[in-house]
C-alpha cells in the first residue's frame, strides 16, 4: 500500500480505496480529518468539467471473525515458547471462547508436540490421537510450526483458523447487495453523501478478505476466465438514490479486478491495470 502524507489519518479501509481508485478516477482528497466537522463523506476528486465527485468509503467485513481476532490478540498474543526453533501459528475454530483458553495450558500442548517431533495437528483425524483430543477440547482447529524468520523463533501466533468459500456470481452479488443496502451501516453512508454538495456520490465498499463477499466476488471474477467457465453474469441491483457511482473493490485479494456500478451504464468488471 502507498505511504502518503497524513496516512495516519485513514483506516485501513479508506487507505486500500485511496491507492485502487486514483490510478481510476483521479487523485483523491481526504476531506473527512479528525477534529474536523462530523458527518462529512471521506474523500473529493476534481471532474474533468470543473464539478466534484464525493466518495464515501465503508468496509464489509466478518464481525464475529475479526472479534475472535482481537480477542486473540489481547489473550493470547504474550505466548512465546523461548526454546522452540519453529514459529508456531494456531488456528481457532468458530466456536471458540478465547478467554477460557488458559496460556499456560496452551504453552504446554506446543511443547509436548514439539518434543515428540511433530510439526502439525488438527482436530480431525484419528480419535486416539491424544493432540486431537485436546484440540477439540479447546476449539482449536490446528497447530502448524514454520520456519521462521530470524527472530522470529519460539513466537506464538493465535488467529482465526481457515477460511473459504466459492465464487459469486451476479445474482449471488445481488442477494448481498439487497441485504447491505437495507442495513443502518449503509443507510449513514448514503445519507453522508445526500448532503454533499457535489456532481457525482460515489459509495466505496471494500471487500475484507476474511468476509464472505471478499471471498466470493474475488473468486468469481478470477473462475470465470477459466477454460470452459460458463459467461460471468453481472449483478443486476441498482443502488438507491442518490448514488451515481457504487464501487465493490475486494481487498489483499490475488486480482486488481473488481465490480463498479453507474446509473447511466450499469455494471461491469473493474480490470487490471496495465503498467
Amino acid at each position: 500500500m502507498t505511504q502518503q502524507p497524513l496516512d495516519d489519518d485513514l483506516d485501513p479501509y479508506e487507505a486500500w480505496a485511496r491507492d485502487r481508485l486514483t490510478p481510476l478516477v483521479g487523485p483523491l482528497r481526504k476531506t473527512d480529518r479528525r477534529g474536523g466537522p462530523s458527518g462529512l463523506h471521506d474523500f473529493e476528486v476534481d471532474l474533468p468539467n470543473g464539478s466534484i465527485a464525493a466518495l464515501e468509503v465503508t468496509g464489509e467485513v466478518d464481525k464475529e471473525r475479526l472479534g475472535l481476532a482481537a480477542s486473540a490478540e489481547r489473550h493470547l498474543s504474550s505466548i512465546t515458547l523461548p526454546d522452540s526453533i519453529y514459529l508456531w501459528i494456531v488456528g481457532l475454530a468458530a466456536r471458540a471462547r478465547v478467554n477460557t483458553i488458559k496460556p499456560e495450558i496452551l504453552r504446554q500442548l506446543l511443547s509436548e508436540l514439539e518434543a515428540s517431533g511433530r510439526r502439525k495437528a488438527q482436530d480431525i483425524g484419528d480419535p486416539h490421537d491424544p493432540f486431537v483430543a485436546q484440540l477439540g477440547a479447546l476449539r482449536m482447529e490446528s497447530i502448524f510450526a514454520v520456519k521462521p524468520k530470524p527472530g522470529s523463533e519460539g513466537k506464538v501466533l493465535v488467529r482465526p483458523g481457515s477460511y473459504g468459500g466459492w465464487g459469486w456470481d451476479g445474482p449471488t452479488i445481488d442477494k448481498w447487495l439487497g441485504k447491505f443496502f437495507a442495513s443502518d451501516q449503509a443507510a449513514n453512508k448514503v445519507s453522508k453523501l445526500g448532503r454533499a454538495t457535489a456532481a457525482e456520490r460515489h459509495l466505496v465498499i471494500v471487500l475484507d478478505s476474511f468476509s464472505p463477499a471478499g471471498i466470493g466476488v474475488p473468486l468469481g471474477l478470477q473462475t470465470r476466465r477459466e477454460p470452459g467457465a460458463a459467461e460471468y453474469a453481472l449483478p443486476s441491483f441498482t443502488p438507491p438514490e442518490p448514488l451515481t457511482h457504487c464501487w465493490l473493490l475486494p481487498a489483499f485479494a490475488e486480482t486488481e479486478e473488481g465490480l463498479y456500478w453507474t446509473r447511466d451504464g450499469g455494471w461491469a468488471v473493474i480490470e487490471p491495470q496495465v503498467v
